[in-house]
């Protein structure tokens, strides 16, 4: 874990002017070089994809303190689940930016990088004297993506928020959960939404760059990007005038769609409501209940979300009768799509997690980590996996010292409390 991130290019024509160092990769980003200066998740889930990409990611953080998520628990060896979440494949480096000291070290490592993420309160690199134009000063063409909870301008700019606040705001937790109880969501969808349309913004940018020679500036705001993952909840509003409401583990416009209880209490998970006839001819056959196919009350979409109360009971009776794999084989040969109800263990021993080789084991300051591998899997290139979850401040001399930091240089800085 104390080499060097950086990886080849897989078609022998760099990005950018990066300090990549080459492994024998075949990569996307090889030669790419991104400051994180982020925290929490949706800025390291952001950098962690460009690392997977193949960018030699350095992450910044503040000495004796670290990335916030640090501090979530201690069950990975002694370390952050969180962090070995968000963290693995970048170089930690200690310095606190809110030095003038350390404002100086960031412009040395900004002078020959190609990105750098951030997302801090908006306004907060600008207190410390590291404003776009400085940035920009020391790299001309610099992507620099800000992600932020309501984005770098407009009335809410100034606002901490964490992925709660955003599923609040944006209505999104009074659209989950149960009739009578609203919940949150368990997955930081906000924070893992703006990642992925930062992760996007960011290679479109190098794009750009690519084409052009000219950077330029990103602006996320957590509220946008979990709002547009709310597929047809506006339309339902727009267009008909209601809420979408809380239906559980059924669907708003579509039934039958949901979790049934099979013969031996497990749970079958139906999505047999698309609506066409032919698709509902199937299911009605398959659970042996072929008179409902033309029975009125239920030969529509819309009839059957009419009357599904009486249909729910006709449904969960027939899948009741029988065990979860006899269902599984039956809709599967129906053409009806269905799955297993399974515990977040079972989801981690599927049989498609060891097919793809999803889990990577990576080696670590604290020891080997488990880590999941990029999804995407490409054949013109390779996804990177090779660094661990760094400890705080892990390669601070290496870094430093690549970047023309001298010794002495760095005690001073030491010295100053600017270099954990």
């Amino acid at each position: 874990m104390t080499t060097p991130h950086g990886t080849e290019h897989g078609t022998g024509h760099g990005t950018g002017h990066g300090t990549g160092h080459s492994t024998g990769h075949r990569t996307a980003l090889g030669g790419v070089t991104v400051i994180d200066l982020s925290q929490g998740v949706a800025g390291p889930v952001c950098t962690k994809n460009l690392a997977q990409m193949g960018a030699r990611v350095i992450k910044i953080e503040r000495p004796g303190v670290g990335d916030l998520i640090r501090g979530w628990d201690d069950i990975v060896h002694g370390m952050s689940s969180g962090h070995a979440w968000v963290n693995p494949g970048k170089q930690s480096v200690a310095v606190d930016l809110s030095t003038p000291a350390g404002a100086e070290i960031l412009l040395k490592l900004v002078a020959r990088a190609d990105v750098l993420v951030e997302n801090f309160v908006p306004g907060t690199l600008e207190r410390w004297g590291l404003t776009p134009e400085r940035l920009r000063a020391a790299r001309p063409d610099l992507v620099l993506c800000r992600i932020s909870g309501f984005g770098q301008e407009g009335p809410d700019r100034d606002r901490m928020a964490l992925d709660l606040i955003i599923q609040g705001e944006t209505g999104l937790i009074n659209t989950n959960g149960t009739p009578e109880s609203p919940a949150k969501i368990s997955l930081s969808v906000a924070d893992i939404s703006g990642a992925m349309y930062a992760t996007t913004a960011v290679l479109q940018a190098l794009y750009h760059r690519e084409r052009t020679g000219e950077g330029g500036d990103i602006d996320v705001a957590l509220f946008d990007s979990v709002m547009t993952w709310t597929g047809y909840f506006p339309y339902l509003w727009w267009y008909a005038g209601r809420r979408p409401g809380r239906v559980g583990l059924h669907h708003h416009t579509m039934f039958p769609y949901g979790v049934y209880r099979t013969a031996e209490g497990r749970g079958v998970i139906l999505a047999a409501g698309a609506g066409s006839r032919v698709h509902w001819k199937r299911f009605c056959d398959a659970i042996d209940r072929p008179e409902l196919v033309d029975d009125p009350r239920y030969a529509g979409n819309g009839l059957r979300l009419a009357n599904r109360e009486e249909l729910e009971k006709i449904v969960s009776d027939a899948i009741g009768a029988r065990p979860l794999e006899y269902w599984l084989a039956r809709f599967h040969e129906a053409g009806i799509p269905a799955g297993a109800f399974n515990e977040f263990d079972e989801g981690l021993a599927h049989s498609r997690m060891r097919s793809r080789g999803l889990v990577k084991e990576v080696s670590s300051a604290v020891g080997p980590v488990k880590v999941f591998d990029y999804p995407p899997r490409f054949s013109a290139f390779d996804n990177v996996n090779e660094l661990g979850p760094p400890e705080l401040g892990e390669h601070t001399e290496q870094v430093l010292a690549e970047f023309g930091v001298t010794a002495a240089e760095l005690a001073e800085y030491r010295a100053s409390g600017a270099v954990g």
